[in-house]
């Protein structure tokens, strides 16, 4: 935990100091960033055996649970994108 918080505490510090010398390129890389990291994570999910063994007792309640998770979150980073790039007309 305290390392996430050091990393944190450094990128604010970091942003803070570059304020007035935007890099423009950083949104395309954390982009690319998160869909590595949902891979990875696919990957994980898909080479454990005991998950894969049992999506079957999962059922559909946990389905449901899922898809609406998923829709929640793209729908709400979805709107705080919009909401971040009102003002530059992206």
């Amino acid at each position: 935990m305290l390392k996430i918080a050091v990393v944190l505490l450094s990128g604010i510090t970091f942003g803070a100091l570059l304020r007035k010398h935007p890099v423009n390129i950083l949104p395309k890389i954390i982009m690319v960033l998160v869909w590595v990291l949902l891979f990875s994570i696919g990957v994980e999910v898909g080479s454990d055996t005991r998950i894969i063994g049992h999506l079957h007792d999962l059922g559909l309640e946990a389905l449901v649970l899922t898809l609406a998770g998923l829709a929640g979150s793209m729908g709400t980073a979805f709107a705080l994108w919009k909401y971040a790039n009102r003002r530059t007309g992206r």
